[in-house]
């Protein structure tokens, strides 16, 4: 497991107890990602924490803030729980 991302179980993120949301980059702006959960709601994101961050990726968030990466091979967004 690569620093910086989250690892996936059958309860959710072991890393950040199942707080995290997951959303997807959309695109990037500066310091912040326009993200979109899983409903299709979109949001401003800061990265600081996760970069770099690709449009694309997946990311867990709390708070407005991206707090973990989900790693390349559990990227199936609609397969990630919250």
């Amino acid at each position: 497991m690569l620093p910086g991302y989250c690892t996936l179980d059958h309860d959710g993120c072991v890393t950040c107890s199942d707080a995290g949301i997951p959303v997807r980059v959309v695109s990037m702006e500066g310091d912040d990602a326009l993200c979109e959960d899983t409903a299709g709601n979109r949001a401003r994101i800061a990265v600081e924490l996760v970069v770099p961050v690709r449009v694309g990726e997946v990311l867990l968030t709390h708070g407005g803030v991206a707090i973990g990466k989900v790693a390349a091979q559990e990227e199936d967004f609609s397969e990630v729980r919250r």
